[in-house]
């Protein structure tokens, strides 16, 4: 009956004085004020890969292997280019890759590729050419061309790697383009090879897409403290840390080999850039059967990147934002969780480089987890702990207190019927009991997810009853 007594009879309205109730609320009014305009001008529109969707090769002694590969919009299948040792001097294999539309200048375009050890110390075997389409239709140059060297001059490493770049002329000047032609040069003594995964450009999205979701891996060694030469680390099956397994039974394998010293790594790219304080959730294995702690983890290095530029500093396991916990069930599965403290749209994972590290890692699972909405209750727009009573139900609002001003947070009872939308919402209730309903942060621009919703709670407690006086007598 106490219980029930207190949660009738609280009420935060005598515990505060009137002027600072009416500065909570002008207070709480500037802020939704300010988050709208906010939310208005300042979110960005989500940006999606628009994929070369034509092609053509040619070549001198030279051939192009599954040309249409390059243009499927799949990143994980590849044409490859093919440059056999010269005989007459020079030998050379070239895919122009065209976009269905010209592309305005200043607009950066990405070609992913493999770069192999046979390429090393030799990038200029490969070149880049922005081109447009003369009155012939014929494909003219135009800007500069790129060594794929050049291009990965900050790079010491080989394997999967992208090249990104804005078409310029020899001036600086950014050009339009139609495409773009990658050509493969025989060196004397040389056989070279080199795959072409896609090119592509980005662009605003055209409706809503499912955000913050791995699209593409690259996978491959940093030399660390070898030459890449004799390097001998490897990447297995680089495409199941993404292939959303819900049974976590397939995994990729990060193996430093005999070279330990050789840094191996991949690469997780998403679709649209998460947001700072958006958390890297990555499940784990040690392949020799032991539990890992933090300290085991030496040479393990998550670097997460905005585009080529890093977003904010290596997470190092002898940092403070690496939280390592076991996951349920069996298998000796784990789970490593960090904040990101900046935006990032692409999880760098490596290992390596240091006497002592892991020489093998199994990778199950790489995704990006956002906060979930936190929210308080009150009545007549004061805090209040709960339960509360059936009379003051009308009185009754749940409140989002960690909102994103890039998000619109939407209300569902327990049948998946929206309710209503913002950050706010008032409950119907009519009788005592247990409640439940959710609450959803969409962002700007993206699909929502059932699996983010939130339970939001409330018990009411039924009015008290009237007193039963007993009047007894003295004996």
């Amino acid at each position: 009956m106490r219980n029930h007594l207190y949660a009738c009879n609280t009420a935060m309205n005598a515990l505060l004085p009137e002027i600072f109730r009416y500065a909570v609320i002008i207070y709480s009014i500037l802020i939704f004020f300010s988050t709208s305009l906010y939310a208005q001008s300042s979110c960005p529109i989500p940006k999606v890969r628009k994929y070369a969707s034509g092609q053509r090769t040619t070549g001198f002694l030279g051939w192009v292997d599954n040309p249409a590969q390059a243009i499927d919009g799949n990143p994980a299948t590849v044409s490859t280019l093919n440059a056999p040792i010269p005989l007459l001097g020079i030998t050379y294999a070239t895919q122009y890759l065209n976009f269905a539309t010209q592309v305005a200048a200043g607009t950066p375009v990405s070609i992913k590729v493999t770069y192999s050890k046979s390429l090393l110390g030799i990038g200029t075997a490969a070149t880049v050419q922005p081109f447009v389409y003369d009155r012939f239709g014929a494909e003219k140059a135009t800007g500069v061309s790129y060594t794929v060297g050049d291009l990965l001059a900050l790079l010491s490493g080989t394997g999967d790697m992208e090249l990104n770049f804005i078409p310029k002329d020899a001036a600086g000047n950014a050009v339009a383009y139609d495409g773009v032609w990658i050509r493969l040069s025989g060196i004397a003594g040389l056989a070279l090879s080199m795959d072409i995964y896609d090119a592509w450009i980005l662009e605003d999205a055209p409706g809503k897409v499912n955000c913050v979701q791995p699209i593409d891996v690259l996978a491959g060694t940093r030399a660390g403290g070898v030459s890449l030469l004799s390097a001998t680390s490897t990447v297995d099956t680089k495409w199941n840390a993404i292939d959303n397994d819900p049974s976590l039974s397939t995994y990729a394998q990060l193996n430093t080999g005999v070279q330990v010293l050789s840094q191996v790594f991949e690469t997780v790219i998403l679709n649209t850039p998460a947001k700072a304080g958006d958390s890297v959730y990555i499940v784990l294995q040690d392949p020799g059967g032991g539990l890992l702690d933090l300290s085991l983890l030496t040479g393990f290095v998550i670097q997460p990147y905005l585009g080529n530029v890093p977003a904010g500093s290596p997470i190092t396991s002898s940092g403070t934002l690496l939280n390592l916990r076991l996951l349920a069930g069996a298998g000796k599965k784990q789970i490593l969780t960090a904040a990101i403290p900046a935006a990032f749209d692409r999880i760098d994972i490596q290992m390596g480089g240091l006497v002592g590290a892991l020489s093998s890692l199994r990778i199950y699972d790489v995704k990006v987890v956002s906060p979930v909405p936190a929210y308080s209750l009150s009545i007549n727009g004061n805090l209040h702990p709960g339960p509360v009573c059936i009379k003051d139900v009308d009185k009754l609002k749940f409140n989002i207190k960690n909102a994103d001003p890039c998000a619109t947070y939407y209300w569902y009872n327990s049948g998946n019927t929206q309710l209503a939308t913002g950050l706010s919402y008032t409950p119907v209730i009519t009788a005592a009991g247990n409640y439940t309903w959710y609450v959803e942060a969409v962002r700007n621009g993206c699909n929502g997810v059932v699996s983010n919703r939130v339970p939001v709670s409330v018990i009411v407690e039924p009015s008290p009853g009237k007193p039963l006086l007993t009047i007894q007598q003295n004996p």
